[in-house]
């Protein structure tokens, strides 16, 4: 091997190693962001001061879709989707960081043309997850009462629905099979903005998919800015993420006890305080 040829490989190892440090710095870094928007409430979320006037938490069920529904403004609904994407994002960027590691890696180009297309790709990405809050607000819409009304009025129909309901989604092959594109292996690829767009708004819908029961069902009635359960829900959509068959497993024990927790609930009806979400 020539000197030349072996100091090509060195810069291009170098190139890669910083590449992909970096980006795993970025997520790192804009996940503590989004973190911190939320438990500072520099989100731009209207009629928190009508809700704290009736004494309802904003980590209550429904109590965000509440809101949004008593101001009744565009500006209010705006301001819930923001919120929302930025809840998401939150939640969504720990499990991510590995696939945009090696999506980073995979792209093919100079500095600048990969930089814009990794951020394209989170642009795409993070539009899915923002205009997915529509999906709680129709909840919300749709039941008597709203999101809010519903838990309070029904907790054990809505707690163990939610549990056995978001159980059996994640035992379902389409669950799996979305969960392997998440998880899928990147090849190696010429970096260009559009095509990081369009890859980002597929994988984002794919994401959504793949946390349909955790971030639809459960969330809602166990309250979406309860901050304990937000954690707990990170760490299940980010372990079940892991390589080889550990995410695939870890998806299926969740959902057994899932739909187990969800059925001693429906029919044993253990006392659930709506307060236990709070």
């Amino acid at each position: 091997m020539s000197a030349e040829v072996a100091s090509e490989r060195r810069f291009a190892l170098a190139d890669r190693v910083d590449r992909t440090t970096a980006v795993v710095v970025a997520m790192v870094a804009l996940d503590a962001l989004w973190w911190t928007l939320l438990f500072t409430g520099r989100v731009p979320m209207l009629g928190m001061t009508w809700l704290a006037n009736r004494g309802i938490p904003m980590a209550a069920p429904g109590a965000m879709e509440l809101a949004a529904f008593h101001a009744g403004t565009s500006a209010a609904f705006a301001g819930y989707v923001v919120t929302w994407g930025v809840m998401m994002m939150a939640m969504m960027y720990p499990p991510m960081t590995r696939f945009t590691r090696d999506y980073a890696d995979a792209l093919r180009g100079s500095t600048a043309v990969v930089a814009a297309t990794v951020v394209a790709f989170h642009v795409g990405y993070g539009v899915v997850w923002l205009f997915s809050g529509v999906v709680p607000l129709g909840l919300h819409a749709l039941l008597p009462g709203g999101i809010y009304g519903f838990a309070q009025a029904h907790t054990r129909l809505a707690v163990g629905g939610a549990l056995a309901l978001t159980g059996c989604y994640q035992l379902t092959g389409f669950k799996r099979s979305r969960l392997r594109t998440c998880c899928s292996r990147v090849l190696p690829h010429n970096a260009r903005v559009a095509d990081g767009l369009r890859k980002g708004v597929e994988h984002g819908v794919s994401c959504l998919l793949v946390c349909l029961g955790p971030f639809f069902l459960v969330m809602p009635f166990f309250g979406e800015m309860n901050y304990f359960w937000m954690v707990a829900l990170t760490t299940v959509v980010t372990v079940e993420r892991l390589p080889a068959a550990w995410g695939r497993e870890f998806s299926v024990a969740t959902g057994l006890l899932s739909l187990a927790a969800g059925v001693v609930v429906l029919f044993l009806g253990p006392p659930l305080p709506i307060g236990f979400a709070t």
